[in-house]
């Protein structure tokens, strides 16, 4: 039976709800043709409901569905009424632009009716007003043809009213044929004006002349037409320029033989003609004045005083240039005739205004500006004066020699003279100084002597090391950091014989003996040095311009224009050795001494320019302070920069060496040997170079300051070695023999007391004196050669532990012996009597 099987109600329960059967028996059930029947009737049914279902629902909203669908159609005709109305607006707007084109169109031709009818009314008011201009016009013409050229300018100016007012025709012919014939008329009246112009005044062949129908009237006739045609300042500035080109320059710009010409006025005539070899500033202000009042006599007023802006401005410019310029002395011997040369100008510039004329303003400025202006071509030529000296005094040198008087001491006495009284170790006492007084690095200035004495001490070492001996001796002590010495000699030790104590004086000395042996006595030191001719030179003329200023502010000058400039006069000095300052480095360095001469030129300059100030009464404004000094830091930066420059080659020369590793090897050998010899060359090259130019002082100890940049090199290099084989010290050794070699150059001979050299004083080694590292150099060439036993006693009994701490001492023992017990209780005891102190 079809209700009894399962399957149609499962399908249809999963078609309805979407639910699997429950029953494993209904869905593994089998689908026979029975079932299939029954599922396909219970489909048919369910089918047959759902259509039942439907048409129930139908019935029940057929009258909402039938209104909807009336509205549709109503919708559907309202929506085409609509596009109908919208082509109709569209229509009748096209026909609305159609009718206002229409209008407008009959606007413009209403608006033409009206022109016409208006035109038609007015035309023959326009043919009178045109009849009446062209009249106008006719007069002119005819006004022109008779001369009357103020006559013939005011129709004009009518006739030119009356046409502007043909507002309404502007763009008829009748118009254009007026303005073009009125353009045509003052045209021709520029033409008259000007033809009458240069009939009144004719400027030809340097020659003025005022014709007799050119009297003051017609020339005043003539003025006013032109200054309304706007030709006036055209005529005026033309005349200007030819009254300069014909009279002004011929009359103040000399010929090539020398020679002017001259002005003659006759009657209405100004002629600059012939030749005269008169250049005088007398003549030439006569003539001048007289051209002035010729024009001034012989134009009217209207025309000459708008002259005179140009044509006095013109002589003006004229006479500063060829003429005043020129006339202003460099010197106050010229100056009266300086002072007549201004009275002229003032007497020019009265004249001037005397007529009523500008321009004399101009002239009266120049003189009041005169002592600027004299100042200024004083300050030109002084400029130009040291920068020839320069170039010129660079070309010779002379020796000069500084002699300088002082107070020393026995002590200093015997040293110098070398009578130890038989003790070989005391004949350097003169460098002893005081513990409690010295400074690191630093001997005191002999007794009784002067800041000034002691700038010029051969003999203190201190002194050589900060700067030059001839240097002066007043500098504040900032300065010397410009002297630019090497760090590697700031911070080294004395010398051992520059430390020693001052021996102790006997006891036993009466005051009998006191008396007999005078504790100080007068001694005499001379130097000498080569500098160029550019100090005198300068001197000199410092010393003039100096000489003009008092001069100036004397009685003889108190009246004059230029005196106040006396007082601007003592600036001068200043710019002068600023100049010297700023051209110097450029020019010297065209020789190979150029920065020492600069050097000794500063200096020398300074010393005369300090001697000169002091010769000066209390009462004389100048000061030279600030230039002195200027040119002693000038001197220091010049002396400065050669040594640096010469340093700088001394350890590139050493680097050569490559710090003495393997130096017993080639080609290292070869290389440190070649390195020392090149060192040594160049030292003794300096040494000859610069003999001629420094004083001994001077020149020692820049040969000092650089022998010890180069041992400094070289200890360092040594001590940085490490290991030191025996054959390598050796090796060592013979090198720093051959730097040692360079003593000879610092061998002095033992001067007497009057200052001269002893005839009987062998020459002294005084290289320790100027090379502050000197025997701590000698004692590392000697350390490496020694035995321990050795380099203990010079740490004990020697003076080793002067020059080298014990650390350096141990590092060098380590360097140069194997490590063994002897070689470790002698580093001890070195450290035990370095930590101790001696």
């Amino acid at each position: 039976m079809a209700t009894a099987d399962p399957v149609p109600d499962a399908v249809l329960s999963y078609i309805n709800n979407g639910a699997y059967p429950d029953s494993d028996e209904v869905a593994s059930a089998s689908l026979d043709s029975s079932t299939l029947g029954n599922l396909l009737q219970s489909l048919q049914h369910a089918q047959d409901e759902v259509k039942k279902d439907i048409r129930s629902l139908s019935k029940d909203t057929a009258p909402d569905i039938d209104d909807w669908i009336s509205k549709a159609k109503s919708l559907q005709q309202d929506i085409l009424r609509s596009r109908d109305t919208a082509r109709q607006i569209v229509a009748e707007h096209e026909a609305g632009r159609e009718l206002k084109a229409k209008v407008q169109d009959k606007a413009i031709q209403v608006r033409l009716l009206e022109k016409e009818v208006a035109f038609e009314d007015t035309l023959g008011g326009t043919l009178e007003h045109i009849r009446y201009a062209n009249g106008v016009l006719q007069s002119v013409q005819n006004e022109a043809v008779g001369g009357d050229l103020t006559k013939a300018l005011n129709k004009l100016e009518t006739a030119q009213e009356s046409i502007d007012g043909l507002e309404s025709v502007r763009e008829t012919k009748a118009y254009g044929l007026l303005q073009g014939r009125a353009k045509h008329l003052r045209e021709g009246l520029k033409e008259t004006a000007t033809a009458k112009w240069n009939e009144a005044i004719a400027i030809k062949d340097r020659k003025v002349a005022v014709t007799g129908t050119a009297s003051s009237l017609s020339l005043e006739g003539i003025a006013k037409p032109a200054q309304g045609l706007a030709i006036f300042d055209g005529l005026l500035q033309k005349l200007s320029k030819d009254l300069e080109r014909d009279i002004l320059k011929p009359r103040m710009t000399a010929s090539t033989n020398g020679q002017v010409a001259k002005f003659e006025v006759t009657g209405k005539s100004l002629l600059c003609s012939g030749q005269s070899s008169d250049l005088s500033y007398k003549s030439l202000f006569q003539d001048l004045e007289t051209m002035i009042d010729f024009l001034a006599r012989e134009l009217p007023s209207s025309v000459s005083l708008p002259l005179s802006d140009s044509l006095v401005l013109a002589l003006a410019n004229r006479l500063e240039e060829q003429w005043l310029e020129p006339a202003v002395p460099l010197d106050v011997n010229g100056m009266p005739g300086f002072q007549e040369t201004l009275g002229d100008v003032q007497h020019l510039a009265d004249a001037v205004e005397k007529h009523g004329w500008h321009g004399a303003k101009q002239l009266r400025d120049w003189v009041q500006s005169a002592p600027r202006t004299w100042l200024t071509k004083r300050r030109e030529a002084v400029l130009g004066d040291v920068r020839n000296l320069v170039l010129v005094g660079l070309r010779e040198t002379k020796t000069v020699e500084r002699v300088e008087t002082q107070m020393i001491s026995q002590d200093d006495q015997q040293a110098l003279r070398g009578d130890g009284g038989g003790q070989d170790d005391d004949w350097d006492t003169a460098w002893d100084e005081p513990e409690e007084d010295a400074k690191p690095d630093e001997a005191p200035p002999s007794a009784g002597r002067t800041e000034d004495e002691d700038e010029a001490s051969a003999w203190d070492a201190e002194d050589m090391e900060k700067e030059p001996a001839h240097g002066d001796g007043n500098e504040e002590d900032d300065e010397g950091d410009a002297w630019g010495w090497g760090d590697e000699d700031a911070n080294k030790p004395a010398s051992p014989v520059a430390s020693k104590p001052p021996a102790p004086k006997a006891s036993g000395v009466t005051g009998t003996v006191q008396m007999q042996q005078p504790a100080e006595r007068e001694m005499t030191l001379r130097e000498t040095f080569s500098v160029t001719l550019i100090p005198d030179g300068v001197i000199k003329l410092l010393q003039q311009i100096i000489a003009d200023a008092q001069s100036l502010a004397g009685p003889e000058y108190a009246s004059s224009p230029i005196a106040p400039a006396a007082s601007a006069l003592y600036t001068l000095p200043t710019l002068a050795l600023a100049i010297y300052r700023a051209t110097a480095p450029t020019v010297y360095a065209k020789l190979d001494t150029g920065n020492m001469l600069i050097y000794n030129d500063a200096n020398q300059l300074a010393s005369q320019l300090r001697e000169w100030q002091s010769s000066q009464p209390p009462t004389s404004r100048l000061r030279l302070d600030a230039d002195v000094k200027a040119l002693e830091n000038f001197a220091k930066k010049a002396y400065a920069s050669e040594m640096d420059s010469q340093r700088t080659v001394i350890r590139d020369l050493l680097d050569g060496a490559q710090g003495f590793t393997n130096v017993t090897k080639p080609p290292f050998k070869a290389e440190s040997e070649s390195a020392i010899e090149q060192t040594v060359d160049r030292l003794r090259a300096l040494h000859t170079q610069w003999k001629p130019v420094l004083s001994s002082a001077a020149l020692l100890q820049s040969l000092g300051s650089l022998l010890a940049a180069a041992t400094a090199k070289i200890i360092a290099d040594v001590e940085d070695l490490g290991d030191i084989g025996e054959e390598d010290s050796h090796q060592l050794r013979r090198l720093m023999e051959k730097v040692t070699a360079v003593k000879d150059l610092f061998a002095a001979q033992v001067s007497s007391p009057d200052g001269q050299p002893s005839t009987t004083a062998t020459g002294q080694d005084m290289t320790f004196i100027y090379c502050p590292n000197w025997l701590k150099f000698q004692y590392l060439a000697e350390i490496l050669e020694s035995s321990l036993a050795d380099i203990k006693y010079l740490w004990n009994e020697g003076e080793l532990s002067l020059e080298f701490e014990a650390e350096e001492v141990c590092e060098l023992i380590e360097g140069l012996f194997a490590d063994s017990d002897m070689r470790r209780r002698a580093m001890a005891e070195i450290r035990r009597g370095g930590a101790g102190g001696r």
